[in-house]
């Protein structure tokens, strides 16, 4: 029954890879990880609405996409504790700007069943054909479960005052970049989130922690669970708390000269694949 679940999500999340926006992107400027990590420069204006209580929490509430309403959330994130996260920036271009390969939301709270996490939840989350593993880690560093949920969006749940890590791996050969939001607003802009802002950058086989909201070049305000009222969205003018309780990802591809060939011993277990989209005919070769 476990496997069939696992199996009915990934073929679910495949049908979530669609352009969502129309406008267009801006060039790259990104950075690296590892231990370092790489950041596109998100430059995207937007106030929000400062009140409670709405019917909806959006991801990506400047997108245009509508998704379903939500039961209103108990727990939201706030602004925690500056930890200490260097970033670098370079210049990458997406190869398709306005449609990412891969878009997911998860909605979060503090309820548990009596008996516990239900059978069938997951931890490492197959994104964008299953090239990008994404989980959500509690404070000592375990994938946390997630559950299906309405509308296709996933479920998670946390506790109040409780750290959580945004992490992504990249098993494919083509280094992509990965658009986040907490509760709508943009991991490092803080600005209303939209898959149009530039994002983290994650080469073939590494591995990104986002820890937090970025403060500056060199430190991130630690992400933890909190009341609604407590939450960095409900306590800035870029925030809307109608969409606190929501965390989203987008996946994109990026025209990278530097893209790996291969693992470290230079082995290739699928050589035929290139930065060309496989799912299209090539150009003649002149």
């Amino acid at each position: 029954m476990r496997v069939l679940l696992k199996i009915l999500l990934a073929g679910l999340l495949l049908a979530m890879a669609a352009c969502v926006s129309n406008r267009p992107a801006e060039p790259v400027v990104s950075g690296v990880v590892s231990q370092e990590m790489y950041q596109a420069d998100a430059l995207v204006p937007g106030g929000g609405v400062n009140r409670l209580a709405a019917p909806q929490s959006q991801a990506w509430p400047d997108s245009g996409a509508r998704i379903a309403p939500a039961p209103e959330p108990r727990l939201g994130t706030r602004w925690g504790e500056t930890i200490a996260s260097s970033i670098r920036f370079v210049h990458l271009e997406r190869l398709w700007p306005d449609r990412p390969e891969g878009q997911v939301t998860i909605r979060y709270d503090g309820r548990w069943d009596a008996a516990g996490p239900p059978a069938g939840t997951i931890q490492m989350l197959p994104v964008a054909y299953g090239r990008v593993e994404w989980a959500v880690l509690d404070a000592r560093g375990r994938a946390m479960p997630l559950t299906p949920g309405r509308g296709g969006d996933l479920r998670l749940h946390g506790r109040n005052g409780d750290l959580y890590r945004l992490s992504f791996s990249n098993r494919g050969r083509q280094t992509v970049e990965i658009v986040a939001t907490v509760d709508g607003l943009d991991v490092l802009s803080g600005q209303p989130g939209t898959i149009a802002n530039r994002g983290y950058v994650v080469r073939p086989y590494e591995l990104l922690v986002i820890e937090g909201f970025r403060q500056s070049e060199d430190a991130v305000a630690a992400f933890r669970f909190s009341s609604p009222g407590a939450a960095y969205a409900a306590n800035t003018p870029q925030g809307d708390p109608r969409n606190i309780g929501v965390i989203g990802m987008a996946v994109f591809t990026l025209d990278d000269p530097a893209n790996a060939v291969g693992p470290a011993d230079g082995a290739q277990p699928f050589p035929a694949d290139g930065a060309r989209d496989p799912r299209f005919a090539p150009p003649p070769t002149p």
